[in-house]
């Protein structure tokens, strides 16, 4: 059963031999989410994936955020009805220097996105309603009611000893924060790393080296570059 804040609050105020005149419960509470922090910096773990959807508005040319927890976005697509696409990254600075005004292009169903800092740019920009789904890690929301529990499974160990050693630093005990933040913890995370779920329905297909199709348009026999013949 996964440990509420009140149970970390108990196991680190042991660990750390200080009552409430000591060290309060406010204070033990931010190293439980510094702990948190450090651990999902360290690691994005099966638990911190999710599906991130949201609805485009016709014409939106601003900046949209992204969700406010996000750490890392793996891909996103969008939709509407039958229509369907992955969207492309572009870098930022390749974008404005070749779109430096999205309002002068027509719009249209989206092709591209632009990621930068808390927001990200669509473009074309949208002529209809789409949704957006984006595949995005996700930081564990911090702990603040006593019965809240951590959004990390099976981490309640690691996350008290990093808790703790949080707890003897700030409190310049070094040699107890020495012992648990490099003998305790080490363990207890690469026990985390080994324990957590593998994707096993996956395997490896080795695909020959290719370039994308060309397509020809128009009066392609016209150009002299195209190599082709036209049949007599």
């Amino acid at each position: 059963m996964a440990m509420t804040l009140e149970n970390f609050r108990d196991e680190v105020r042991e660990n750390i031999k200080r009552d409430t005149n000591g060290v309060s419960n406010a204070r033990i509470t931010r190293w439980v989410n510094w702990a948190k922090d450090y651990l999902s910096d360290l690691h994005t773990y099966k638990e911190m994936k999710t599906v991130y959807t949201f609805n485009t508005t016709i014409s939106c040319s601003d900046l949209l955020p992204w969700s406010t927890l996000m750490k890392e976005i793996v891909s996103m697509t969008i939709q509407n009805g039958s229509r369907s696409r992955k969207l492309t990254y572009v870098p930022a600075r390749f974008f404005d220097d070749t779109i430096p005004r999205a309002a002068l292009f027509s719009t249209d169903m989206p092709k591209w996105y632009v990621d930068w800092g808390k927001n990200f740019e669509l473009f074309p920009i949208p002529d209809a309603v789409y949704q957006c789904r984006a595949r995005i890690s996700e930081y564990p929301a911090d702990l603040s009611a006593d019965a809240s529990t951590c959004e990390l499974t099976r981490k309640d160990a690691l996350l008290t000893a990093m808790a703790t050693t949080f707890g003897f630093w700030t409190l310049r005990e070094i040699e107890d924060a020495a012992y648990w933040g490099g003998e305790i913890v080490p363990m207890l995370f690469e026990a985390s790393l080994v324990g957590e779920g593998k994707d096993l329905d996956w395997a490896p297909v080795a695909r020959g080296f290719g370039a994308n199709d060309v397509t020809l348009q128009g009066q392609w026999w016209t150009n002299p570059f195209t190599g082709r013949q036209v049949p007599g």
